[in-house]
């Protein structure tokens, strides 16, 4: 994966879904037994902590590669 264009493709169709299922969820009437327990909430709620502090980190580390990068070609 050497492009923005290869990142994309394999990125948004996984964004696509996770859209879906939140709103088919989200539209339902009744509310699937399973999402009501307090388990559930912590582990969506550290998934999404996980996920933007695994996000933030890997934009620091490619921020530092890139500013290194155009340093060391000024």
């Amino acid at each position: 994966m050497n492009s923005d264009f290869d990142w994309f493709m394999i990125t948004m169709p996984i964004f696509a879904i996770v859209v879906f299922l939140i709103v088919m969820v989200g539209s339902m009437e009744k509310q699937p037994k399973f999402l009501e327990g307090t388990k559930v909430n912590t582990n969506v709620a550290r998934g999404i902590i996980f996920l933007f502090v695994v996000g933030a980190f890997y934009s620091f580390i490619y921020m530092i590669v890139w500013f290194i990068d155009l340093v060391r070609t000024y």
